[in-house]
């Protein structure tokens, strides 16, 4: 069997010599992830592949709406480029894309994979720390963008447990909430259960507590913060991620499971619409 050819690689010089384009142009595409290329030293490189797949479906042939703005954002955020990943995003937003979207449509599915790839050993953990870093810093530009005028829905208290490490989520889930028309208050993770009620006693309209899991096996700290908040408050509370499932959520005496944060606020409103009933 004849081995497969191992791709050559090509500067962005020769890249836009190929293409026929002018040298920044080039550059535009690798920044908007439209071509891929990874940074050697202070140059960019392509692969003979990449550059050979870019050339039979060419930018100009795709709507801009149409793009495949994951694996844009995913690419970037793979070789830690917070100012290309910053572009893609600009780029999507600038062709209708919604702030709201660029969260669940974009941004999200990235993460997660990136995720899927740290997962199957496909990247090692300091790469995928990379990419979180890169989103982390879409998500703070982003962030003053999401919410709605006028009176807030009902406050929401949102944060995670004491053993929880991955704030990202919680910060992506917060916004999106924000979004949905409520005040929000992010007590971020690794945040100690008495600290988490004694923050919620304080607190004179909470319309419910959202905790957020994504590490699992994190039943018994899941369990602590309940209790702790029950101590000090009847609010209805929520518990939801990728950490944890509906059977753990009510067995630590969760009012609710949320899948996806469109469930979490599904329950905001039931809650809402059941308070303006009674």
């Amino acid at each position: 069997m004849t081995a497969e050819p191992t791709p050559t690689t090509l500067t962005l010089r020769e890249v836009a010599e190929q293409l026929d384009v002018h040298y920044m142009t080039a550059y535009r595409y690798v920044r908007l992830g439209m071509l891929p290329a990874t940074q050697n030293g202070r140059t960019w490189v392509v692969r003979s592949d990449d550059l050979e797949a870019f050339k039979e479906a060419p930018p100009t042939t795709t709507p801009r709406g149409d793009a495949d703005w994951t694996g844009r954002l995913t690419a970037r955020m793979l070789e830690g480029d917070t100012a290309g990943a910053w572009a893609v995003t600009e780029a999507a937003l600038a062709s209708g894309m919604t702030t709201r979207s660029a969260y669940t449509d974009m941004i999200v599915p990235a993460l997660r994979d990136v995720g899927k790839r740290w997962e199957s050993g496909e990247l090692d953990v300091a790469r995928e720390h990379a990419a979180s870093q890169v989103a982390g810093r879409l998500v703070a530009r982003l962030g003053s963008h999401m919410g709605r005028r006028g009176v807030p829905r009902g406050t929401v208290v949102i944060g995670s447990t004491a053993t929880e490490l991955h704030g990202l989520p919680v910060s992506i889930a917060a916004d999106l909430i924000r979004d949905a028309g409520y005040r929000v208050l992010d007590l971020g993770v690794n945040l100690p259960p008495a600290s988490f009620a004694d923050t919620i006693a304080q607190i004179a309209d909470v319309h419910a507590v959202a905790i957020s899991v994504t590490t699992p096996g994190q039943d018994d700290a899941i369990a602590d913060t309940i209790r702790a908040i029950r101590g000090v408050s009847d609010v209805p509370i929520i518990v939801g991620g990728a950490g944890v499932t509906a059977d753990q959520a009510h067995t630590a005496g969760a009012d609710g499971h949320a899948e996806t944060i469109e469930d979490a606020i599904a329950h905001f409103e039931a809650l809402r619409n059941k308070a303006q009933n009674t």
